[in-house]
């Protein structure tokens, strides 16, 4: 039988706890999450975070500061220097060519009844170009991330975790790569000690039919965040007692939630964007509110009758704007042959294009987001002062 309990040993007298980083998935939004390190760098240039989590693109901040050499003010430089450049041409194949021939084929297919397995489409779009740059920024080797391993031997890091979804069984997978940790198993959901490659993070990252699955041993994997029912939970199994915690979906007024974002028919756009946000990040935001309500009601139970349920220490950080809304101002900017395609789904019939937003990989949006992060986490540097000095007070609960 699993253990249900929520893990960790319980924190000796004047200790704070390790501290843990949980990044959410995203798609490009996660440039969002670099603006966020950026102000904690400023702040804190020589922060170690000895538990990193992430999930979809989030993973790729997570492998990035956990392989890293060098200070977290150098790693979060680098990090943010990299995406600032990033394009849609380094994630995904956009020539007319290759988008003409997905798009026929999915047509095919559909009109086929799938006669020949040989030509079944996996995704809409090629990322072998994504594959390619994470190769050469992220410093692999054979496919490999050494700086995992050198950082975890020079206790800088304890363990690192990312999150997929195995198409072929259905689970919600946790690969973690660390020192004197433990796997775990829960319904539907389970860790796997490994070390972590450039396949693992691909699958974390494969948003379903736009990127293609991933094969990891006799299994395809996608996306972390389809099956992931508590994002939080890897860090908390990990140990974490300070978690800071970074989600990509702006919490909307109750008068601005019920304004329409469309008129009319909703587009394909428009439910995607629903289906997206649904499936990677409003578990994040109630993974972060049960947390929440544990806290306060282990806050009244005496610590030997908590059953090995710990209070933790937990900063929610979310977007200040609606980020798919600020996608639509540069819309008009990506390639030619993409945009008219995304077009046809809708995506400028709506005042929030959430599914835009998700694949928009153009420098100057993914800019605006790490600026948005920056200023995010400048007016909350109290409160993340104080998860991180160990000085937070865990009864105040998540902060929206």
């Amino acid at each position: 039988m699993p253990d249900h309990s929520a893990p960790g040993p319980r924190r000796a007298e004047g200790d704070s706890g390790d501290l843990a980083l949980v990044m959410s998935g995203g798609g490009a939004r996660a440039a969002y999450q670099v603006g966020f390190l950026r102000s904690v760098a400023r702040h804190y240039p020589d922060l170690e975070i000895p538990i990193i989590t992430g999930v979809s693109a989030g993973a790729i901040n997570a492998v990035f500061l956990a392989a890293h050499p060098g200070s977290f003010r150098e790693a979060v430089g680098e990090l943010s220097d990299l995406w600032a450049t990033l394009t849609v041409e380094d994630v995904f194949r956009v020539d007319p060519r290759s988008l003409t021939s997905n798009v026929m084929r999915w047509g095919f297919q559909l009109i086929s009844g799938g006669i020949s397995a040989e030509s079944q489409m996996r995704s809409l779009v090629d990322t072998e170009p994504l594959r390619d740059f994470l190769g050469r920024h992220l410093r692999t080797v054979e496919g490999g991330f050494p700086g995992i391993g050198e950082n975890l031997q020079r206790g800088r890091l304890k363990a690192l975790a990312l999150s997929t979804s195995s198409y072929t069984t259905g689970q919600s997978i946790t690969w973690v790569e660390g020192r004197g940790v433990r796997e775990w198993t829960r319904p539907q959901r389970r860790a796997i000690l490994t070390n972590v490659t450039l396949d693992h993070l691909m699958a974390s990252t494969a948003l379903p039919f736009f990127f293609p699955a991933i094969r990891i041993g006799n299994e395809w994997y996608g996306d972390g965040g389809i099956r992931l029912t508590a994002p939080i939970s890897p860090a908390l199994h990990l140990g974490g007692d300070r978690i800071l915690a970074i989600s990509t979906r702006h919490e909307r007024e109750q008068e601005d939630a019920d304004r329409p974002e469309i008129r009319g028919y909703p587009p394909p756009a428009q439910v995607a964007g629903v289906l997206l946000n649904a499936v990677f990040l409003d578990l994040f935001d109630q993974d972060a509110f049960r947390v929440e309500r544990l806290n306060r009601m282990l806050a009244r139970v005496p610590e030997e009758a908590r059953e090995g349920l710990r209070i933790v220490d937990l900063i929610t950080l979310r977007p200040s704007r609606d980020l798919g809304r600020l996608a639509n101002r540069f819309e008009p900017r990506l390639p030619r042959t993409f945009r008219f395609l995304t077009r046809g789904l809708g995506t400028r019939q709506t005042r929030s294009s959430d599914a835009l937003s998700l694949i928009l990989f153009q420098p100057d949006y993914l800019r605006a987001l790490m600026r948005t992060g920056e200023r995010d986490a400048e007016n909350r540097i109290g409160e993340i002062s104080r998860l991180i000095d160990g000085r937070a007070d865990p009864a105040e609960g998540v902060a929206g």
